[in-house]
């Protein structure tokens, strides 16, 4: 396990992403090895206030999902290219998904780096203005950083207040990549994302097809920033 481990945390240093698979493990093996990689790689954070460090996440329709989610917008179809957190006033560094049980049929997450996508590395993104939304604490932002240390991207909590940004928003959903890689969810699969690196979406899913995840969120250390 730990070599599995080891190699996969080179392997997202050097490619932005790393995925590997721990066979028979339970959830209580699961949610440790999660989060001692979160804790391994920075500063792993709850997603919402007073929340546990580990979402579940699960395919949800859109009457039943939260309304500030993807899924209020999207139900089971397919997401949209998007960075987590982006509504936060600095995204979270890195993901760290596993499967906790999934059919055959289940939906893949799709990723890609952000450095592929034109218009995300465009003057464009650097200049044009999006509104994001977070409650009271809602503020104004470019999807690239000024430091282009991050892509900021989710039309969940993105809005465009300027010509510049409906264009960038309009061609995001029209790009077309050659260099996307779907993971293909079994129970034990584990997928790492830098998160200000590599963009993600989840494909369209059966209503019926079992898609359980865990999922632990990490800030960078303060002390690397």
């Amino acid at each position: 396990m730990f070599e599995l481990i080891e190699d996969a945390l080179s392997k997202l240093s050097s490619s932005g992403w790393a995925s590997f698979h721990l066979p028979l493990a339970g959830i209580e093996v699961m949610e440790q090895v999660a989060l001692d990689i979160g804790y391994s790689l920075g500063k792993p954070c709850a997603t919402r206030r007073r929340g546990s460090l580990i979402d579940r996440l699960a395919p949800t329709n859109r009457h039943a999902a939260n309304p500030r989610s993807l899924s209020a917008r999207y139900g089971l179809n397919q997401f949209p290219w998007h960075t987590d957190g982006a509504h936060w006033s600095m995204p979270p560094r890195y993901l760290v998904m596993g499967c906790l049980e999934a059919d055959q049929q289940t939906a893949e997450t799709i990723i890609c780096e952000g450095r592929y996508f034109a218009s995300l590395n465009s003057a464009v993104a650097r200049s044009s203005v999006f509104r994001i939304t977070n409650g009271r604490s809602s503020f104004y932002a470019a999807a690239r950083a000024a430091s282009d240390r991050y892509y900021r991207y989710d039309p969940g909590c993105m809005t465009p207040m300027d010509v510049g940004a409906r264009e960038l928003m309009f061609a995001m959903d029209q790009e077309k990549l050659e260099n996307e890689y779907k993971i293909q969810w079994c129970t034990g699969r584990f997928l790492l994302l830098d998160n200000w690196r590599v963009l993600h979406r989840r494909a369209a899913i059966v209503e019926s097809a079992e898609r359980k995840l865990l999922r632990v969120t990490v800030m960078e250390r303060m002390n690397n920033a």
